[in-house]
């Protein structure tokens, strides 16, 4: 107990000054360069940059950071599988699917009763949750068949979503939504999606967090978690929909960002030495956020004068992951 202590300990002092870095480095650089003191004293034109354009991507980094880190724990523990996440598993591409199909309903009928910054999350979630229906009944047996499914469905819903996607371009061509969410950004976010986010993002994560040890349970077996007090299948189904909406929420509001739900728990696992989800689970969400805000940072930096989607930035990491975790799972 207290060598997992100190590891946690040791891992909070790592990671927190990154983070609180992070957030430094995203509030000052971009293309107006914001000096550090300017930060406590700003100008009324450094203040408008810092209040209505960097501090909501900020925030918008740390709660998808927290959602994708968070949505991929749960995941690799709920199928028993280390390469689930919301990505691999097809459900990040079926809430795009769905956020693109609400876009599209608002443009069409341009309903005030649900505006599409409602609609966009609800139409997500249930694309998100189709997909990850579809995964779980084609991807039952061999580990790999959970990720040849994923891919599969990701495949499906990547064509519609081209054929949705060049559909709204015609007719709506200066549309920017379609953009971002094909490629994944924070750029441009608001306070308002800022808060949706945090609103349904806020209560899942808490309830995810205190259900750790039911989550060790059922990461063990279903049999284990029934001797445990818990309803495995009750209990799956709940965590899956709670993935569903967060990934849903990310992905309306800051498209497809790959591989940090993938590589963020498997990075803190290594780093504190343990697979229990009392703790890995809370520790990536500082570790989760932390990647977002690097990756943010090295896509305002890497081509000056262009913001990179962040997606990018990720999966070059992410992908050697996956391959190392492809031939350590095949090895076994």
């Amino acid at each position: 107990m207290v060598t997992a202590t100190n590891t946690v300990i040791k891992f909070a002092w790592v990671f927190i000054p990154l983070l609180l870095i992070g957030i430094v480095l995203n509030l000052v650089i971009g293309e107006v360069p914001i000096p550090i003191r300017a930060l406590f004293d700003p100008t009324n034109t450094y203040k408008i940059i810092i209040m209505d354009i960097r501090l909501p991507e900020v925030i918008a980094c740390i709660v998808v950071g927290a959602n994708l880190a968070v949505a991929g724990a749960v995941m690799q523990a709920v199928f028993r599988n280390p390469l689930a996440e919301p990505y691999v598993t097809g459900t990040a591409s079926g809430a795009l699917f769905g956020a693109l199909l609400g876009l599209l309903v608002y443009a069409r009928f341009r309903t005030a009763l649900l505006p599409s910054i409602v609609l966009m999350p609800l139409l997500s979630f249930l694309g998100a949750l189709l997909a990850t229906v579809i995964v779980v009944a084609f991807g039952r047996g061999y580990w790999l068949s959970l990720i040849l499914a994923g891919i599969a469905v990701s495949i499906l819903f990547s064509s519609i979503v081209m054929i949705l996607d060049t559909y709204l371009l015609t007719i709506i061509p200066t549309l920017p939504a379609v953009i971002y969410l094909l490629f994944g950004t924070v750029s441009g976010i608001t306070w308002g999606e800022d808060v949706i986010m945090l609103g349904v993002s806020i209560p899942i994560l808490a309830y995810v967090v205190m259900s750790g040890h039911e989550i060790n349970l059922l990461m063990m077996s279903d049999e284990v978690a029934q001797a445990g007090g818990v309803n495995p299948r009750l209990f799956r189904n709940l965590l899956i929909v709670l993935v569903g909406l967060l990934t849903a929420v990310t992905v309306s509001f800051t498209g497809i960002i790959g591989f940090v739900g993938l590589m963020t728990p498997h990075i803190t696992r290594l780093l504190i030495s343990s697979s229990d989800n009392s703790r890995v689970i809370p520790l990536s969400m500082i570790s989760g956020p932390t990647i977002m805000l690097y990756a943010n940072v090295v896509s305002k930096v890497l081509m000056p004068g262009v913001i990179m989607p962040i997606t990018a930035i990720t999966s070059l990491i992410g992908v050697p992951v996956l391959l190392i975790l492809l031939r350590g799972g095949r090895s076994e």
